[in-house]
């Protein structure tokens, strides 16, 4: 992590001196550790008790090696992005450690079943989300074979340019607008709402929130322990500046808020997401 924000660094001093290749770079982690009851209850939710229950050996059930039960869990959606300007591609990379239960076949060999996948869907509003699809199970990268020796998925989430197009088209016309600040998304998409309330029902032309869900056959004896997920990706960091530098306090690098729930409160985005730039964006 921390070659990670040497590398911020960098890149973010070199906008403020070009702004013609300017560029947003972020990474964000989503940890929950199952065994830590105070953990994973503001972080996941799960099947009902009766199928998997979550101790400090972590979230599967106690029986038979050879028996199995159908579960899952999923986390609480996770904002990206900035609070202005929100990804429209991502890679992601998850890792899962569990404490495997083993069971003796019939022929006498032993078998500790692994089994289970992986999947992602996306938000702009958490309102109306994209379907769930699956991640690639993949090898540990190099740094991943001692820190981190678990099960590893990964796969990318990227938004079709044809289902930015209009949204694209609209950015331009709010921008025509007399407003405070032309390069506010979360502006924009209250004043496009407003002329569509039904927008994103039609259409998802940004990844403003980001949610990964688990399902498995769980043997008896089986606990996952913990689950990690990495989130990268990048953005234009060119923008208009404000009518009034106070629009920027609070904004630049806080993530992707807004939520057309009409409950907030059930749906708000985990609070263990982070952005790691750390210094003022470029001026246009």
């Amino acid at each position: 992590m921390k070659i990670l924000r040497t590398v911020l660094m960098s890149v973010v001093a070199g906008l403020v001196a070009s702004t013609s290749t300017a560029s947003i770079l972020d990474t964000k982690s989503l940890a929950i550790d199952f065994t830590d009851i105070n953990d994973d209850r503001v972080k996941a939710t799960w099947s009902k008790p009766d199928l998997l229950t979550v101790d400090t050996n972590g979230i599967g059930w106690d029986g038979e090696a050879a028996n199995s039960r159908d579960g899952w869990f999923q986390t609480i959606p996770s904002a990206l992005g900035l609070s202005w300007r929100p990804p429209s591609a991502v890679s992601v990379r998850v890792s899962i450690h569990q404490k495997p239960s083993e069971f003796v076949l019939n022929n006498g060999q032993k078998s500790t079943p692994y089994a289970g996948n992986v999947y992602v869907r996306f938000s702009p509003d958490l309102k109306h989300w994209s379907t769930w699809q699956v991640l690639q199970a993949s090898e540990p990268q190099d740094y991943e074979k001692k820190q981190n020796p678990g099960r590893h998925f990964s796969g990318q989430v990227r938004v079709p340019n044809s289902e930015r197009d209009q949204y694209g088209k609209l950015l331009s016309e709010y921008a025509r607008l007399d407003v405070p600040w032309k390069s506010d998304e979360d502006a924009a998409v209250r004043w496009i709402l407003e002329k569509e309330t039904d927008f994103f029902a039609t259409q998802l032309p940004f990844i403003g929130y980001i949610q990964f869900r688990y399902e498995a056959s769980f043997y008896g004896g089986e606990r996952i322990t913990s689950f990690k997920a990495n989130v990268s990706y990048g953005m234009s960091g060119i923008h208009s500046h404000p009518k009034d530098n106070d629009a920027y306090k609070g904004r630049l690098l806080r993530s992707w808020s807004f939520n057309a729930n009409q409950t907030p409160e059930d749906t708000e985005p985990s609070p263990a997401l982070y952005p790691k730039p750390a210094a003022r964006l470029p001026e246009k």
